[in-house]
């Protein structure tokens, strides 16, 4: 036991340093910022075809990078809008709509930096890690916009929007599951998804012999 207790403690700490550190960087309004704008980007384009019926827009709260809105109206509302604006024969119209917030260092950040510590410290050949990593972010990315159409397709369907109207069983599924997808559930898929690109069949043996599993009497 006292065998896999240094080690582990080095692992323990040079994590939390590293943690520490990418963190302190990344909550620097203006990295903050550029990640954010970096995440919407991609997210909306993923967005907008898996949700149809409404038209929406990712965009920055002024002065608070760690929030961006998810700007949406019916879309039919905002085609509507748009041929009442031509035959008026104007270039440009305002689009009435709501918003909601989406805290971007609850739903991606803070646990994107968890895996890229996690990674960065695994005892893995450099190219396999490289990989492995932009593979995890990857995966992980995706998650997070699978949660975010979950949440809007069940902010959509609420009587007071109606831009979707789900059946009752379909509406209590979505419901259920955006109960489900909590913070502690990102920190579970991230720690699986570490454990499922680190070790692999020849490794786990490895592993679990010098955490003491297979010597327990």
């Amino acid at each position: 036991m006292k065998s896999i207790l240094r080690p582990a403690l080095k692992f323990f700490l040079a994590f939390f340093v590293l943690y520490g550190l990418l963190t302190g960087v990344c909550l620097l309004p203006s990295v903050a910022g550029w990640l954010s704008r970096a995440y919407q980007k991609p997210t909306e384009r993923i967005l907008k075809p898996l949700l149809p019926k409404a038209y929406l827009q990712l965009r920055s709260d002024a002065g608070s990078p760690e929030v961006f809105r998810v700007e949406y109206a019916p879309r039919q509302q905002v085609a509507t809008q748009m041929q009442q604006s031509g035959a008026e024969g104007s270039t440009s119209i305002a689009v009435q709509g709501n918003h909601t917030k989406v805290e971007f260092y609850n739903l991606f950040l803070t646990f994107f930096l968890l895996f890229i510590a996690l990674m960065a410290l695994s005892p893995l050949p450099l190219k396999s890690k490289l990989w492995k990593t932009v593979l995890g972010s990857a995966v992980f990315y995706l998650f997070t916009v699978f949660k975010m159409w979950l949440a809007l397709l069940n902010t959509f369907n609420q009587p007071e929007i109606g831009i979707y109207q789900l059946g009752s069983f379909t509406s209590r599924l979505v419901s259920a599951a955006v109960s489900f997808l909590t913070l502690g559930v990102n920190l579970l898929f991230v720690l699986l998804l570490w454990a499922v690109l680190v070790f692999d069949k020849s490794n786990w043996e490895v592993f679990l012999k010098k955490a003491g599993f297979f010597n327990l009497k």
